[in-house]
């Protein structure tokens, strides 16, 4: 059915933390110069009377974190998905279960073993060995020496919010007491200081260079853990004593078929649009490491971002069917408080959802738990 809008409408739900370190104003006004009405979305009002939204960016990774321990958050998810229930036309970006992969440390590391795991041969990128910590355990000295080698990276199970960057370099099983869980345990893989960061906007991807921490001698040594905020050390203007190296041998970055491999794994099992993946090269074997992906990242060092993400947005809404404010359906009030409800969504993305947390965080993976 035909819109009852001339003009596509374009819904922003981003914190004003995210919109002005982005400065996406100016990405805004670009859309209204392409001929789209652009709005902000409130949660916390019904969303039926503020559309027809033809596409909803987003960045809900606080409200979805909260949401498993706070009513109200829920609530507001909650709403939203209620919408694009009843707004099936209406374009997400991106996926909510996609970003609750991603906020889970544990879920996303088996997401990027699977795909490891289904190509055939020796591949070019892999997955660090890891290990899941859910709560202290007496065996975890085993557990190590049975999956993992020093150094180890240890981070938090939770991939969002200020204490996700706190981070650790664990040297020894001496060292194994200052573990806190939940907590995803890590080969560190030396790669010369030198991180690859890979943002994705659709169908284009940009790859930026950062520092990164230098390398240790593989196996373990008598030194302090050293505890770390990744945000010092691998931002563009970072000048932490971890990335201060000696001269490396010069190490070839990730080639273009690598990353292409990597984005299109990732967004075939996701069906995300923006994020980031974290790539280093391994020194000893030179295969690339994935070490983190991230759902809508800062883009720093990427001037093309808006354009690339206006491009991405122009053509979502060429390809898509048209809106229309009576998508609703007849026997479900707008704005009236439901269950989520994900069977609609495709088959990467379903995941369980109950009513008391919309942030699960079960896992079938092989952890220290299991």
């Amino acid at each position: 059915m035909p819109s009852l809008h001339s003009r596509k409408r374009i819904g922003v739900c981003l914190n004003e933390n995210k919109k002005r370190k982005l400065n996406f104003h100016i990405f805004e006004e670009l859309c209204r110069n392409q001929g789209y009405d652009v709005t902000e979305v409130d949660l916390t009002k019904c969303l039926h009377s503020q559309g027809p939204f033809d596409l909803i960016i987003h960045k809900l990774s606080d409200l979805l974190v909260e949401a498993g321990q706070d009513l109200a958050s829920h609530h507001l998810v909650q709403r939203l998905q209620v919408y694009l229930d009843t707004h099936p036309f209406t374009i997400l970006l991106d996926p909510l279960p996609a970003l609750h992969t991603l906020l889970d440390r544990f879920q996303s590391y088996h997401l990027l073993r699977s795909l490891e795991t289904q190509r055939q041969g020796v591949s070019p990128v892999f997955s660090p060995p890891c290990v899941e910590l859910m709560s202290r355990r007496n065996d975890v000295v085993a557990l190590v020496r049975e999956h993992l080698t020093f150094p180890i990276i240890c981070k938090t199970r939770v991939a969002h919010g200020p204490r996700s960057h706190e981070m650790s370099l664990i040297f020894n099983e001496q060292g194994l007491k200052d573990v806190t869980p939940p907590c995803l345990l890590q080969s560190f893989i030396n790669h010369s200081a030198t991180l690859y960061k890979i943002f994705v906007v659709g169908t284009q991807h940009f790859i930026v260079k950062r520092p990164s921490i230098r390398n240790f001698p593989i196996g373990e040594a008598d030194q302090a853990t050293i505890f770390f905020n990744s945000h010092q050390v691998s931002k563009a203007e970072s000048c932490s004593h971890l990335s201060q190296t000696p001269l490396y041998p010069d190490i070839l970055p990730p080639s273009e078929d690598v990353v292409r491999q990597v984005v299109k794994g990732i967004q075939e099992a996701l069906g995300m649009s923006l994020f980031g993946v974290d790539l280093i090269v391994d020194t000893q074997s030179g295969r690339c490491a994935v070490i983190d992906v991230n759902a809508f990242p800062g883009y720093e060092g990427v001037p093309e971002f808006f354009p690339a993400l206006l491009s991405h947005v122009d053509k979502l809404l060429k390809d898509k069917e048209p809106t229309s404010t009576l998508e609703v359906s007849n026997d479900v009030p707008p704005c009236e408080d439901r269950k989520m409800d994900l069977r609609a969504l495709p088959e990467p993305c379903k995941r369980q959802v109950n009513t008391k947390s919309y942030f699960t965080m079960r896992t079938q993976a092989v952890s220290a738990d299991s």
